[in-house]
């Protein structure tokens, strides 16, 4: 038996993708599954889809760069299920805007979804997870926390600051089993990057692959942690010297 069976995660930017995907696969090993996401009618239709595996499943409509709309989430979550036992920070958004075309507004939403979305879900899985003796917060970063695109300062900027985020905190959970990792997802066919979802089969990722990865990295026993993934398509570029 799985070790999340009847244990409560949370995952963000769960409308699509990899979030969705990892909802499912969540419910799957039994979990309980909070969801969280701005699109409520795509969140309902995923509650449907978990309860007929025969899980349970909250949906709480949730703009996670709000500091309220979060502390919302986590008390709803609480109130239904009794705990938090695992975060998944998977809320974000893509950008290739060149650095002398990006304006402040566009540089400061990308940095609030990526970066300020993880910190706020962190502090408030904190404050339920102390005192537990346990706790798991995943942040989904990206390969271009390790090498990035042309014309992504932004969006390179949020995951580099994902990963230190990541250390930070697996610093500061270690005295009360929090454990902190950071998962990097290659290429994926999601909404989030629709230009993948017209790549060749072996240079994309489909999200319940990368999913299930993620899901691994929590089931695990509590003492455990495993910190870092990474997942890359074979062809791409990503390692050696050209």
């Amino acid at each position: 038996m799985s070790i999340l069976a009847g244990r409560v995660a949370l995952v963000t930017g769960a409308s699509s993708g990899i979030g969705e995907a990892c909802a499912l696969t969540f419910a799957q090993k039994g979990a309980r599954v909070v969801l969280a996401a701005r699109r409520a009618e795509r969140l309902e239709a995923l509650v449907a889809k978990i309860e007929a595996l025969g899980s349970q499943a909250l949906a709480v409509p949730t703009d996670v760069t709000d500091e309220a709309a979060v502390q919302n989430l986590f008390d709803q979550a609480v109130a239904r299920f009794g705990t938090v036992d695992v975060v998944i920070n998977n809320a974000g958004i893509a950008d290739s805007t060149p650095v002398d075309e990006m304006a402040l507004e566009l540089w400061n939403r990308v940095i609030e979804t990526n970066l300020t979305s993880a910190f706020l879900c962190s502090r408030a899985a904190f404050r339920v997870m102390k005192g537990r003796g346990r706790g798991r917060i995943i942040n989904i970063g990206s390969i271009s926390a390790r090498v990035p695109r042309q014309h992504s300062p932004a969006y390179a900027a949020s995951k580099w600051g994902l990963d230190g985020l990541t250390r930070s905190l697996a610093i500061d959970g270690r005295e009360h089993n929090i454990a902190l990792s950071i998962f990097h997802p290659g290429i994926v066919a999601t909404e989030i990057a629709p230009g993948a979802v017209k790549l060749a089969d072996d240079m994309s990722a489909d999200p319940m692959d990368i999913a299930s990865v993620i899901v691994h990295m929590a089931d695990i026993p509590d003492h455990l942690n495993f910190y870092e993934g990474l997942v890359v398509q074979n062809k791409l570029p990503f390692l050696g010297r050209g």
